[in-house]
């Protein structure tokens, strides 16, 4: 190990788990981003299909056929994002996770540094006052 504390381990393994959620999270919205653009795909098709043209017969399969298409990657970026979501709580959690242990680690390494500190008083405080008797 090297001469680091658990604190200041547990502080870069946090750092660390932080960068990971804001990937997780970039990558979340990216999926919501492809997702809002599906639908709008969606809805153009959809009213071109509405309109009332002599050439809209022609391309009526066409238009179905692109409909069937986004509709598949719609629900497979639903699928994606929902992943993504899990990924995000998971990250989150891991993060208070180590959050918290830091705070700990850095509280008892305070505390042990105290007492060491106010041990060293006492003894000098006591070495004083032996030599004072003397």
């Amino acid at each position: 190990m090297s001469g680091q504390s658990r604190a200041a381990r547990l502080a870069r393994v946090r750092d660390v788990q932080e960068k990971m959620r804001q990937l997780e999270e970039w990558r979340l919205g990216e999926l919501v981003r492809e997702e809002t653009r599906l639908r709008e795909t969606e809805r153009e098709l959809l009213e071109t299909l509405g309109s009332q043209s002599l050439m809209q017969g022609l391309f009526l399969e066409g238009k179905a056929a692109a409909l069937r298409r986004n509709d598949v990657v719609l629900r497979e970026t639903q699928a994606r994002e929902a992943v993504a979501r899990e990924k995000v709580q998971k990250a989150q959690a891991t993060e208070k996770r180590l959050e918290r242990a830091a705070d700990k680690a850095e509280a008892t390494e305070r505390a042990a540094t105290e007492r060491s500190e106010l041990l060293l008083a006492l003894e000098d405080h006591l070495a004083a006052r032996a030599a004072s008797f003397e």
